[in-house]
């Protein structure tokens, strides 16, 4: 498979995520009109009830999946650890504000695409809107390297809405509105707006994705679309 970063975003060129870390949360707010937050706790719900005792959530950001990951595995049993990883300082220092001490969380600041750990040492891995401006290829194979055999995959991510005139209606929206929104929110900074609208069109639908993961040797791949298609959460299980 032709690996790609449906972006096209270099954090060496544009350290944009440096910049608007203390803004992101806002801005996932006006940009998805508040449901990443539904999307994001559905994800944590589901990884919440896979087994195992240690969770790497990539590209954390803010820490927004491993907030809602920890909140619900106080009740749980055989209680997970999660490690909160990012290439940015600056996002790192956000989750580590939400997270407070929690002492189930160890942050630490690590690339997706070379990920400082050993083999075979997670048991449940995620990455969340983070993707689309990675290379997935190369992200998807360190995935499977750092999974235990059996270890799960969870990857949530933009879409394609299955109704093709819907799907270009929600595009033209894109494509219209949020650039202006997204001025005024960012202050006149658009990187974050640009990889994200780059990301949207680019990155492959649901079922050449889960295809991809196929072919990069994950098993049991499966999808479930959110909010009519604009987002999906992928599965896969790295084979036993």
């Amino acid at each position: 498979m032709e690996s790609s970063n449906a972006a096209a975003f270099d954090p060496r060129a544009d350290d944009v995520f440096a910049r608007i870390a203390r803004r992101y949360d806002r801005l996932c707010d006006v940009f998805s009109l508040m449901t990443h937050r539904l999307w994001k706790a559905r994800i944590a719900a589901l990884m919440a009830r896979e087994e195992g005792e240690l969770v790497l959530d990539v590209a954390s950001g803010t820490g927004d999946i491993p907030v809602r990951l920890l909140q619900r595995l106080r009740s749980a049993r055989g209680l997970k650890r999660v490690l909160v990883t990012d290439i940015s300082t600056q996002m790192l220092a956000q989750a580590r504000r939400k997270l407070r001490g929690d002492p189930r969380a160890e942050i630490r600041e690590l690339d997706a695409h070379a990920l400082d750990l050993p083999d075979a040492c997670i048991d449940v891995y995620s990455i969340s809107f983070g993707m689309k401006i990675c290379d997935r290829g190369r992200v998807v194979d360190e995935a499977l390297r750092v999974l235990k055999p059996g270890g799960i995959f969870y990857c949530l991510e933009a879409a394609r809405i299955p109704f093709e005139p819907l799907h270009q209606a929600y595009l033209a929206y894109m494509r219209w509105c949020l650039p202006f929104i997204a001025r005024l929110a960012t202050a006149g900074d658009a990187s974050a707006y640009n990889y994200l609208l780059a990301g949207i069109h680019d990155f492959p639908n649901q079922r050449v994705f889960a295809a991809e993961l196929e072919q990069h040797g994950f098993t049991e791949v499966s999808f479930k679309n959110m909010t009519l298609g604009i987002v999906a959460i992928h599965r896969g299980v790295k084979p036993s």
